[in-house]
């Protein structure tokens, strides 16, 4: 069995991590690449929830110079 296939799919990316065998090095630096990702993620599912519902609070409105 490899370790992608122990893993639960509630279970944090650090448990994740720890499953599988890497150095000290690699593991912190595929977190620190996780954490990363995870922030793109976030800010992309906020951008497309302001995108449905556009307001005037969220985005500047269009100066009439343009």
């Amino acid at each position: 069995m490899n370790a992608k296939q122990n893993m639960n799919s509630d279970s944090s990316i650090e448990q994740q991590l720890n499953s599988v065998r890497l150095s000290r090095r690699d593991r912190a630096a595929a977190l620190h690449d996780a954490r990363i990702a995870e922030a793109f993620v976030e800010l992309f599912t906020w951008a497309g929830s302001k995108a449905n519902r556009p307001d005037a609070s969220v985005f500047a409105k269009p100066s009439p110079k343009y």
